[in-house]
């Protein structure tokens, strides 16, 4: 028969240190469990999509593009946004084939067209087309900022891997309703895992016999406190948009580059005052 020995019973006092060294040890395996789950460790994860894309506007410095002012060129076109908590005001300026100069202003009321500062009378249709070109323009310059609009639905999908990094990937579609004249279009963004950034997006569109996109952010730079970036622009045109596997028939070579979308000239002011 086995025997069991009682061990000699501690006194109170003999207890505190080992208890304190427990104590001291499960806070500091508290601690490193808490900084390894941080955003930009390899153990976050995200809650949802909009988590993702709040710490992505944080981490391209546009959590105050609700008001401020930006100026850059484009494709020789010069552009202007102002944003004032709801309220915008969206400029293009460009000479024309004949030397007019030729001033685009989108508002939340509409589209005006100035020619040598005169105002023309557009057809509803011109209207149309200008301000969804001048928007298309804003739109991509100050993403990931303006994926919050109501009539955006965001959906968190599967991480993917590209160019050895892992990445949380974000779908958006838009509502026929404010969703604009291209709701139809289906968008993917990759925010980088580590950083935050977006580093890469993906779009099909419908106009023009519709395609797919996929652009690659490139020569990203602070200008502001804010993270700028241009874009090498992949793609193919027709049919053959399955952005699902988008990714991977980027990383297996099958994309042709199309263009480089660059943004020069780049001039940010008037972030809102603490407390405004």
């Amino acid at each position: 028969m086995t025997t069991l020995t009682p061990r000699p019973a501690k006194s109170e006092r003999s207890d505190r240190p080992a208890n304190l060294a427990n104590l001291l040890a499960w806070l500091l395996l508290l601690i490193f469990c808490t900084c390894d789950r941080a955003p930009g460790s390899k153990e976050y994860a995200p809650a949802d999509a909009k988590d993702v894309l709040e710490r992505a506007v944080e981490a391209h410095g546009m959590s105050g593009f609700d008001s401020t002012q930006i100026s850059f060129t484009f494709r020789e076109r010069k552009y202007g946004i102002q944003t004032d908590r709801g309220r915008f005001t969206y400029t293009r300026s460009f000479t024309d084939s004949l030397g007019n100069a030729v001033r685009d202003v989108l508002t939340n009321e509409g589209l005006e067209r100035f020619r040598n500062d005169s105002l023309l009378q557009l057809t509803a249709k011109d209207s149309t087309a200008y301000a969804a070109s001048v928007n298309s323009v804003r739109y991509f310059f100050m993403l990931p900022y303006g994926l919050y609009d109501p009539a955006v639905n965001i959906e968190l999908l599967e991480t993917v891997t590209l160019e050895g990094k892992l990445y949380d990937r974000v779908r958006v579609t838009f509502d026929a309703e404010g969703g604009g004249t291209d709701h139809d279009d289906v968008y993917h963004y990759f925010f980088n895992r580590d950083t935050g950034e977006l580093d890469y997006l993906a779009y099909t569109f419908e106009a023009d016999d519709g395609g797919i996109r996929f652009r690659k952010a490139i020569n990203k730079r602070k200008v502001g406190g804010v993270l700028v970036q241009d874009y090498i622009n992949y793609g193919l045109d027709g049919d053959d948009r399955d952005i699902d596997a988008i990714g991977a028939r980027f990383a297996a070579g099958e994309l042709p580059e199309l263009s480089v979308i660059e943004n020069t000239a780049v001039r940010i002011d008037g972030r809102p005052a603490a407390g405004r």
